[in-house]
């Protein structure tokens, strides 16, 4: 426990230093620390307080607490940005520098800290070493405590802390923050702050997060937003955000994460996404926009989007629906589109050729394994530009929904699982955690169980585009419910040896929910042929099939028949042959030849037109001769066909088929949107098709 009368003494031998570390992820999205760096810049204006103190350089790479302690040096005051990927090595970093120097004052703060009066009372319990929570924004908060740590006075009289009585050792909270102007906060990006950590580091970070405005009006149970004090948006100068901008410009920055709640909601955001198109116009930056877009402001997002689209900024648009079932959006305070004007939504969005996922959570309150599995199936598109995407259910710390009140009222049963990152090698020194979901009283855990197994392998067939064009097929022509579909596969093939490689498949999912619920581990799934890398279970099950797809589409053909069958329903066996023989060859492999002949019966390039917002036309006979070609060969390299056939946009890792007069007929557009008329009508030379750069994966946060 710091001693506050020790400072007069202190202050007046050698400058002592102020530290703030906001650690990275340790996986290869690292972005610079932005509200360790704000932080920094506020300090920065107290001319007297830094006359008595050195503010030392941002502590943001991760390394062995002991490691990281032993390179600092007279700390009197650090502070430690807190976030559900850091907060575990932030407590042991804490609890070393506390062994060695033991007047230090240790400040915590961030949405990984409960602000909760009984949470936060039994994490002073324990982590006895801290001095110091802060609750809410904290730039003054920290400012303030410098100042009165500096004169040696008690914290009593600064809002928004719950702090450690020196006399007493008991825990005293002192009430709400106090709300701050965030449009008179100095900016890191503009005052020098960056400059330096970014030019000396820039090879360690992958992007920036950026703030344009804070604040959510939306109260969602699950969410650290909807817990926030304040509903009120409060924006930053738009003067600071052009400077902002340029900066981004000009240090070349490719990956923005924009951390604000609702972006394309604020009148503003339009000109925002014109500056940030001059920008790209300029600089060539940024090549992608991360955000959380508004919720039920459609024309306004789709607005914003069709600006970034036009300039060549990579995005995806969300479609942040949760679940489709009215029962379930009360219960997390959510109330979503009806579903006629959600599914005009999506068609804007797919006419403008506009990439957007929608986003359902496995494990919500009321959620039974029915609902969620025909929200899954009625978020299934026949378009490229839509895709699923499923999440578990997290409880986040300060959110209604990791109440106690709420835990009991909906039997939640959680575990601690392993905190990791898709696409990226675990690479911490200090293990992170999260806390899930893994049954209900309306999902129990073995329905919950079955919800992830279905729900995440019907994505792997549908939305990573193994199987697409045959369930597309099916579903247009026959009504055959997706879902259903795979309910029946899973059911057949799990104890039949003669599927060998799906039934592998169903079971290493089942297998990775099972470990979740019994060994808390993390539901992402190590590939066995894609390097050290965790994924998502759809995007792990899709490669471990993709891998094998010729044995996959075998397996896949015969259950097929099998089920339609049980309907009876009768698919000519030739036209089934033949476009199981298309959508093997659209689909690029590790393997894959550069240039392979293709054979077709049917006129399926034309006929799937409609997949990507083109004319639908009729199946007809035809028989033609054509060239498939994977403009990015891997040559056996699985390292290599993830970066050259995976996007973070969701553009599927298609092959292109030529016919026999050198035109392109699949895909009939370039995957970014737009009609490509350059490689078409030209003598067939695979020499004259260019290697594309290799695109970077980011993460994406668990």
């Amino acid at each position: 426990m710091v001693n506050l009368s020790n400072m007069q003494n202190i202050c007046k031998g050698t400058k002592n230093n102020i530290y703030m570390c906001q650690f990275g992820t340790g996986a290869n999205l690292n972005l610079l620390p932005l509200a360790a760096g704000q932080i920094i810049s506020r300090l920065k204006t107290e001319k007297e307080l830094m006359k008595k103190y050195n503010l030392q350089e941002i502590i943001f790479r991760r390394d062995d607490p002991n490691a990281i302690v032993s390179k600092l040096q007279n700390i009197a005051i650090i502070g430690f940005s807190c976030f559900l990927w850091n907060i575990e090595i932030s407590m042991q970093t804490a609890a070393k520098v506390r062994e060695k120097f033991p007047d230090a004052l240790i400040i915590i703060g961030g949405p990984a800290v409960p602000s909760d009066n009984e949470l936060v009372n039994d994490f002073f319990e324990k982590y006895p070493f801290i001095d110091v929570v802060g609750l809410g924004e904290g730039e003054e908060i920290f400012t303030a405590l410098c100042k009165h740590y500096s004169k040696g006075i008690d914290f009593g009289d600064i809002p928004g802390i719950v702090y450690r009585n020196k006399d007493t050792n008991k825990i005293i909270s002192t009430g709400k923050e106090e709300m701050i102007s965030v449009d008179k906060l100095l900016s890191p990006y503009l005052d020098g702050t960056f400059d330096e950590l970014y030019y000396k580091y820039s090879t360690e970070f992958s992007g920036i997060i950026w703030e344009t405005n804070r604040g959510c009006p939306f109260r969602c149970s699950f969410c650290t937003w909807g817990s926030q004090t304040y509903k009120k948006v409060r924006e930053k100068s738009i003067d600071q955000v052009k400077k902002e901008i340029e900066w981004i410009g000009k240090n070349k920055i490719k990956y923005v994460a924009a951390s604000d709640a609702n972006f394309g909601m604020r009148p503003r955001d339009k000109e925002i996404a014109k500056l940030l198109a001059l920008c790209k116009q300029k600089y060539g930056v940024p090549e992608f926009l991360s955000v959380s877009w508004a919720k039920n402001a459609a024309d306004k997002v789709y607005a914003v989007s069709n600006i970034l689209k036009k300039s060549g900024i990579g995005f995806r648009v969300t479609m942040a629906l949760q679940s489709l079932d009215e029962k379930v959006g009360e219960a997390i305070n959510r109330k979503n589109i009806k579903s006629e004007a959600y599914e005009k939504i999506r068609a804007k969005y797919r006419k403008e050729q506009i990439y957007s996922y929608t986003e359902l959570i496995l494990g919500l309150p009321l959620e039974t394994y029915d609902s969620l599995i025909a929200g899954v199936e009625q978020s299934l598109s026949d378009s490229v530009f839509d895709q699923v995407y499923l999440y578990p259910a997290f409880l986040f710390p300060n959110t209604q929904f990791s109440s106690k009140k709420e835990r009991i009222m909906y039997n939640m049963q959680t575990r601690i699982v392993e905190g990791r990152y898709t696409k990226s090698k675990d690479n911490l020194d200090v293990q992170e955690f999260v806390e899930m979901i893994v049954g209900t009283s309306t999902m129990p855990m073995n329905k919950w169980v079955d919800s992830f197994v279905i729900g995440y392998y019907t994505v792997a067939l549908h939305d990573d585009r193994l199987a697409f064009y045959i369930l597309v097929y099916l579903r247009t022509n026959f009504n055959i419910k997706t879902t259903k579909l795979v309910e029946y596969i899973r059911d057949v093939s799990i104890n039949n040896e003669k599927y060998p490689l799906i039934q592998k498949t169903f079971k290493r999912m089942q297998n990775c929910a099972s470990l979740v619920q019994n060994e808390s581990k993390s539901h992402l799934i190590d590939s066995e042929f894609f390097g050290d890398f965790p994924f998502d279970p759809p995007q792990a099950i899709f490669l471990e099939l993709l891998v094998d797809k010729n044995k996959f589409y075998e397996e896949f053909s015969h259950l097929i028949k099998q089920f339609l069958k049980s309907l009876n329903c009768s698919v000519d066996d030739n036209i089934l042959r033949d476009l199981f023989n298309f959508q093997n060859a659209v689909m690029a492999h590790p393997n894959g030849e550069k240039v392979k002949d293709l054979e077709l019966n049917y006129n399926w390039d034309e006929y799937f037109g409609f997949t990507f917002e083109l004319e639908k036309k009729q199946l007809l006979p035809k028989k033609s001769k054509l060239k498939v070609i994977d403009k990015n060969p891997s040559k056996g390299d699985p390292i290599k066909f993830l970066k050259n056939h995976f996007d973070i946009r969701g553009i599927p890792p298609f092959n292109e088929i030529y016919d026999n007069e050198g035109s392109r007929v699949f895909p009939p557009i370039n995957l970014n949107g737009k009609m490509d008329d350059t490689n078409r009508d030209f003598e067939l030379d695979t020499s004259r098709i260019p290697d594309s750069e290799p695109i970077v994966m980011y993460p994406v946060l668990i």
